[in-house]
């Protein structure tokens, strides 16, 4: 047996009531990852509430069909929060959550974190990290079953979205026999394949056509043709009005085409940090890259956040995967 479930049944011995949060910039993983787990702590007769720091992405709002996932607000404090925990998932740092860390991480009693990316070792004894899994929805889909519960609907679509979203429809090599037994579990109980995938991905505004296009309008093709580096700017979205999270969807466009084996995306929300999002097919590993500089993630999908400015970490991205291009 996985060692997390014993950490976690300690955890959920020690505590009854509980904050679920997920990273910021919330995506389908981390959405219905939460969606699933709460309906399991109210099962296992826990208080649990949703809370995150961002809003819900347009395209993910059928995921929370009963309105649990509350955003954080500074200027409302959060009712008696010394009596709660806090599970993070889909990330393996608690300050990865966004602006309700810097509120909460002082006053919460404890943090245990359910993920599923490399990196983070530290973290590893005491919490459920299980690098190997395709996706935090697989982790919660296991739980679940450990405490033998069963996935409502809701759960089931909200867990069949993540798990879509995460493996990148099936495809990153993550996906296992084992998360094909899952999927298949999750459309009996009542996940419809057809509809989650068109509300995630072909549900898009005009607004966010138009910034793919300003995106693609960037392209700088580098390493004899095998890698595009692309930019998402505060300005882009400005000038569009389409969500920042839209846009850092069109970091998998490169790899639709052949001989390109690298995608990297420096992107910076409105107000926000610089930030790198590196993808690749094959054996090109930027979790290493990721990890170097304090982000994290999987062999063909990481990133991090940037501490020099845009066009510096443009320079310095491209520097860094000139490693796996020595012939170039």
């Amino acid at each position: 047996m996985f060692p997390g479930f014993k950490k976690l049944d300690a955890f959920l011995d020690k505590y009854d009531k509980f904050i679920i949060s997920t990273h910021e910039s919330p995506d389908g993983d981390g959405l219905g990852a939460e969606i699933a787990f709460n309906e399991l702590l109210y099962c296992l007769n826990k208080e649990a509430v949703i809370l995150n720091s961002d809003p819900i992405p347009d395209k993910f709002l059928f995921i929370d069909i009963d309105n649990e996932i509350n955003i954080y607000n500074e200027k409302k404090d959060f009712p008696n929060l010394e009596e709660y925990a806090v599970f993070v998932l889909d990330t393996n740092d608690f300050d990865n959550i966004g602006t309700a860390y810097k509120h909460i991480k002082d006053r919460v009693k404890d943090v245990f974190i359910i993920d599923h990316h490399e990196g983070g070792q530290d973290k590893f004894e005491d919490n459920f990290i299980k690098a190997e899994a395709s996706s935090a929805s697989e982790i919660i889909y296991d739980i679940i079953k450990y405490y033998k519960k069963k996935p409502s609907f809701k759960a089931a679509q909200a867990l069949y979205a993540g798990i879509l979203f995460d493996t990148g429809s099936f495809r990153y090599p993550k996906t296992s026999p084992e998360t094909f037994r899952i999927i298949a579990h999750l459309v009996e109980i009542g996940a419809n394949p057809f509809n989650i995938y068109e509300k995630i991905y072909e549900s898009n505004s005009l607004d966010s056509f138009e910034l793919r296009a300003k995106m693609l309008s960037t392209m700088e093709i580098h390493f004899n043709r095998k890698l595009i580096l692309m930019k998402l700017t505060p300005e882009m979205l400005k000038e569009t009005g389409a969500p920042f999270t839209e846009g850092e969807l069109n970091i998998n466009l490169p790899l639709t085409l052949e001989g390109v084996v690298a995608s990297v995306l420096v992107k910076q929300n409105i107000g926000g940090e610089v930030k790198v999002s590196m993808r690749t097919k094959g054996d090109y590993d930027v979790a290493q890259i990721a990890m170097d500089k304090g982000g994290g993630g999987h062999k063909n999908a990481a990133g991090y956040k940037s501490k020099k400015s845009f066009n510096e970490t443009c320079e310095e991205v491209i520097k860094e995967m000139s490693a796996f291009f020595p012939a170039n």
